[in-house]
């Protein structure tokens, strides 16, 4: 029951339908065995498609289906075959394929005889079949199959970018009030130095997300500065355990695998307040065996939180134990409208509350099950009829499949239109304890055939609303800290669909005796393994393999038994090993459609990798070691993803303008080395219409750009640069290193030389990069464009001049890096849909004025109308900025973030600011600036850091936090009206810099603006300080400083080294510090 079924064999009816139409078909002599086999199949199919739901709900594998599925993989691999070896003989120009071996009775030989054997091989697939139908439950009379099916792509709601994807709601009320009455506990210092706390409950009852909340809560982050959190698995080792914590605090363990040092490092690396997490624990012998001594005897203090479904796991550690319930009514319907509706539309939702505590009641108060359920509500959208169909369901009334998993969650399941529910079944090849990363997934997904592109979209923008859908259902989780990437919503998801996906996939974990007996696997995942894989399986289970992914195995360096022995591959992910050079023999996979080396130390592609006519994906990304592409490259047709940046490549072949199908092509260098092979050029890319995304590196050694661009009406990211500028260091030192290893002589010829070999003076180069990108032309689809290292000394003139709206109408993000001669920014503040702008050394740009903004009193306007976030970083220069407008025109009307960092220069933030809605500034490294005042609509956070000269800080009435770190100088803090957190961080290498009264300020007093601050902002709710030890011990309880202390409500001061603190909180008559000795 593995494999969709029904899905499956349309997919082949489908693709064998398109083979009948085609030149290789006629060529092969085998038209008459095809039509045949489609008519078995339309019969086959017919019978599945009615079967379908009945096996769904009742769990049950009938003997047929096995038969039916590796027919079906049998003619998935004749198909690939049949093009290849039929397009061979069509044209007598290409290349000779190796001998294919897809299974044991087809072995093709000479064109005659392989007519013969193909014939042969789909007869006998059409006579199997035909058997199998014999044993096939008979379609009742006078049914007729029907394909209408819910299309879940048309929905209004649905998004269309996996960025904006639904973010699941994390909690309801009865976890908000569990945070809220253990997070106090926690915080609560007793006589133990480390203490324990245990969340105890059954599975899926919502453990980890009370443990989640309580990891993330500030007050926790604040009061511990090492944080950990580890999932635990029954194949996590010792040594995998310790490098885990330690890494997570920060510190590095090298190669060591021995325990007693990473007990060792363990210790050190502790050496601050912790929180440790130990998420579904089921044995106390980690905390017996590794934690309880170490941190006992160690240095700081600390809290280990865990997770368990055993009330004696926490017994026997002593733990102070929170049992986690089933939600009660209400709770549960809150919980079911925060998912449904995170916008939380109380008319609509207050409609429908009769049919959701229904569907609540049903989920028993299991929150897991009302989060999958919300996942299949929220898809029908808010009407009362779809959600009554959801609550009479009759998957509710089957029985259980596992007993551990609530039977809703086999009801989300069972709702997945096919093509979704096999990338779904495709999630669980991922190990547990790896994120699923979300441009490889969709690749996979692609590659095995599942996606179905439709609305004439390419099957990665499918794919991409398939990985959309499976988040938006609460099956896949996005990963908070990169959207990159997800991870499965829970251990009972994995669980029920590894139960379905078990008579099809082998997952391995190190050196593990392998336990099944699966004839033919067709999935393997590998993880922790070691240098060589040593059969994994057998030989004869390796033939009919299709995928293999290798995890978390940074030493295996050979595959090549594996790729000699696996015929059938279509994928093979090596990202991450030690695999240095890919066999010959790759060249017979015929069948890969997705090769990933991302990270490897393969130094050279063999140019047998030609011979893979149907890949799609060859990734590349890291591999810092290789140096050349084979030429044999362009005979990769069908070739739709190529990823080359982070390689040592000095160029790429030309013929990669003619792989038409690349619609993804990252890392491409253009020209070639001097004396070098002929590299790839820009109006070699002519011909790619379909490119979505593109990467081009070493614009510079272009001859000619005019038409690279030209005819790209898709492409959404472009990324531009050419070969980074020389710094006078990196230049002196090579001066340095000429000179020792060389005399006089050789060095003139090397100079001479380098003359020959192109190099030409700055304003020469100049002149040059500005006719090469002069002649380039983005296509007004662009959404996100990369400018970087351009040598011109004005922009070019497409991103320049009055009409810039209306050339890039969609631009949503701009990034100018590295433009280092320019000395005047284009008016940028004419892109209307741009929300997001970066510019990074800048170093001739001495001053940004009106001309910026692109409004003038001639043409009023709004500048910058959608831009969210400003982004000015190195601009050594940088004296003078203003953003000056008429009275008339509206500045920045939704910027809520400003970055300014390392421009040294800078004297003064520009006055229009005081008309924008900020909701943060953060300055940093402006080493002239001496005041911040008159931002009247900065709201939440206002971050100052390392601004030697910054005097005065002033009319900021609407802040709420104000952050300032190592601003030295600083004197005068005032009208800050709203203010209610304040953190100070003064390193203690600046405390005998400068006069007298900063260096009594050092010993035991605060200084006088900020005693007048905390008096006059009666709102201050938080005080934060990083301090020497003696102004520490100044705030002790009867110090110099506690009558400025006592009057805060909640205050935190740590000592510069982390190991000193105090903590107080008035209302809750909280004082607790470890600074009373002189230790």
């Amino acid at each position: 029951m593995a494999m969709v079924l029904d899905s499956f064999v349309k997919r082949c009816t489908a693709s064998l339908q398109d083979f009948a139409g085609q030149d290789a078909c006629a060529a092969l002599g085998v038209g008459d065995d095809v039509r045949a086999l489609l008519a078995t199949l339309s019969r086959i199919d017919a019978i599945v498609s009615h079967e379908e739901r009945r096996r769904l709900l009742t769990a049950k594998v009938d003997a047929w289906v096995a038969q039916v599925k590796d027919a079906m993989y049998d003619i998935d691999d004749v198909i690939d075959v049949c093009v290849v070896e039929g397009g061979k003989i069509l044209d007598d120009d290409r290349p000779p394929t190796p001998k294919v071996r897809c299974f044991s009775c087809f072995k093709p030989a000479g064109p005659r005889k392989f007519r013969h054997e193909i014939g042969f091989t789909i007869r006998d697939i059409d006579l199997r079949l035909r058997e199998v139908e014999e044993e096939m439950p008979r379609l009742p009379a006078g049914s007729r199959h029907s394909d209408a099916k819910r299309d879940w792509f048309n929905h209004n709601n649905v998004c269309n970018n996996c960025y904006h994807a639904v973010k699941p709601q994390a909690v309801g009320s009865q976890v908000q009030k569990a945070v809220g009455g253990l997070v106090p506990r926690m915080l609560r210092e007793g006589k133990k130095k480390v203490d324990v706390f245990a969340i105890v409950g059954a599975v899926g009852i919502g453990k980890t997300t009370l443990a989640r909340e309580i990891y993330n809560d500030d007050r926790m982050t604040e009061n511990f500065p090492i944080c950990v959190w580890v999932k635990m698995s029954k194949d996590l080792s010792e040594v995998a355990f310790l490098k885990k914590i330690i890494t997570s605090a920060g510190a590095n363990v090298g190669d060591t695998e021995n325990r007693e040092e990473l007990l060792g490092l363990l210790s050190s690396a502790l050496s601050k307040r912790f929180l440790i997490v130990l998420d579904d624990l089921d044995n106390a012998g980690i905390w017996n065996n590794l934690l309880k001594d170490l941190l006992g005897d160690g240095v700081a203090r600390g809290r280990i939180l865990i997770t368990t479904q055993t009330e004696e796991v926490a017994t026997s550690m002593k733990a102070t134990v929170h049992r986690v319930d089933k939600m009660d009514t209400e709770n549960a319907w809150e919980l079911l409208c925060k998912q449904v509706d995170p916008e939380h539309n109380s008319e609509e939702l207050a409609a429908l509350k009769d049919v959701g505590i229904k569907i609540a009641e049903i989920c028993d108060g299991h929150p897991l099950a009302i989060k999958v359920i919300a996942g299949i509500l929220r898809s029908r959208g808010n009407n009362k009829a779809e959600w009554e169909m959801v609550l009479n369901n009759d998957s509710w009334s089957m029985p259980p499949i596992l007993p551990e998993v609530p039977q809703a969650l086999y009801m989300s399941y069972i709702d997945l239109p096919s093509e979704l529910r096999e990338c779904f079944l495709h999630c669980s090849l991922y190990p547990e304890e790896c994120p699923i990363q979300r441009f490889d997934l969709v690749r996979h997904w692609i590659a095995e055939g599942i996606v179905n592109a439709r609305d004439n979209k390419l099957p990665e923008e499918s794919a991409e609303e398939y990985y959309i859908e499976l988040i938006r259902r609460n099956l896949l989780q996005p990963d908070p800290d990169n959207v990159e990437q997800c991870w499965m919503t829970h251990d009972l998801l994995r669980s029920l669909t590894r139960f379905f996906i078990a008579d099809e996939s082998i997952v391995i974990y190190g050196q593990q005796k392998l336990s099944t007996s699966l004839s033919k696997p067709r999935h393997l995942t590998l993880c922790n393994m070691e240098s060589s894989l040593e059969d994994p399986i057998s030989l004869k289970q390796q033939m009919s393999i299709r995928s293999v992914m290798l995890f978390k195995s940074p030493n295996v360096r050979a595959i090549d038994i594996l790729v000699e022995s696996a015929p059938c591959l279509r994928v093979l992910d090596l990202s991450k090993t030690a695999i240095e050079a890919l066999p010959k023999s790759i060249g017979n996979l015929v069948h890969l459609r997705y090769l990933n080396l991302d990270g490897t130390e393969v130094r050279d592609i063999p140019s047998s990798i030609g011979f893979l006519m149907n890949l799609q994906t060859l990734s590349l990304q890291g591999c810092q070691r290789l140096q050349r592409l084979p030429w044999s490259i362009k005979a990769l047709l069908e070739l739709r993803c190529l990823r080359l940046e982070g390689t040592s490549l000095s160029y790429v072949p030309k013929g990669v303008g003619e792989l038409k199908h690349l619609n993804y092509l990252s890392g491409l260098i253009i020209g070639h080395d001097n004396n070098g092979p002929e590299g790839c050029d820009l109006d070699d890319l002519k011909a790619l219409s379909e490119l979505r995304h593109l990467h081009i590196e070493s614009l510079d050694r272009a001859t000619s750009g005019a038409t690279a661009l030209a005819n790209k009406p898709f492409l959404k990211d472009l990324y531009l640069s050419e070969q980074a500028l020389v710094t006078e260091e990196q230049q002196q030192k090579e001066e340095q290193e000429g000179q020792e290893n060389k005399d006089e002589t050789g060095k003139e010829e090397n100079e001479g030389q380098e003359v020959s070999n192109g190099q030409c003076s700055g304003e020469e180069s100049a002149e040059a990069s500005e006719k090469i990108w002069n002649e380039l032309t983005p296509p007004k689809s662009i959404e996100k464009l990369v400018i970087k290292n351009y040598k011109g000394v004005r922009f070019p003139s497409w991103i320049k001049g009055p009409k810039l709206g209306t050339s890039f109408p969609s631009l949503v993000l701009l990034d100018l890096e590295n433009c280092m001669s320019c000395t005047k920014l284009p008016s940028l503040g004419l892109l209307n849909q741009l929300q997001s702008l970066q510019i990074s050394n800048a170093d001739s740009i001495v001053t940004i004025g009106s001309e910026f903004l692109g409004t003038t009193v001639v043409s009023p306007g709004t500048s910058f109308p959608k831009l969210e976030v400003l982004k000015l970083r190195n601009m050594k220069k940088l004296e003078d900025w203003s953003l000056t407008v008429e009275e008339t025109q509206v500045l920045l009307p939704r910027l809520k973030s400003l970055h300014i960092q390392a421009c040294p220069k800078l004297k003064a933030l520009p006055e229009g600011l005081k008309h924008v809605a900020l909701s943060e500034l953060h300055v940093e490294g402006a080493y002239s600036l001496t005041e911040i005042r008159d931002l009247l609509k900065l709201s939440d956070e206002l971050h100052l850091k390392d601004n030697k000269v910054l005097q005065r800080i002033s009319n900021l009435p609407m802040l709420h936090s104000l952050i300032i770190d190592d601003c030295s100088k600083l004197k005068h803090v005032a009208a800050l009206d709203a203010l209610q957190h304040l953190r100070l961080v003064f390193p203690p290498s600046t405390e005998t810099f400068y006069f007298e009264e900063l260096i009594i300020f050092w010993s035991i007093a605060f200084p006088r603006w900020l005693e007048l601050l905390i008096q006059k902002c009666k709102g201050l709710r938080r005080f934060e300080l990083q301090c020497s030890l003696s102004l520490l011990r100044s705030c002790l309880e009867g110090g110099k400083n506690w009558h400025i202390v006592q009057q805060i409500p909640e205050v935190r001061i740590i000592s510069c080294d982390g190991k000193r603190y105090i903590r107080y909180n008035k209302s809750r008559r909280i004082y607790e510090t470890n600074a009373q000795s002189e230790e």
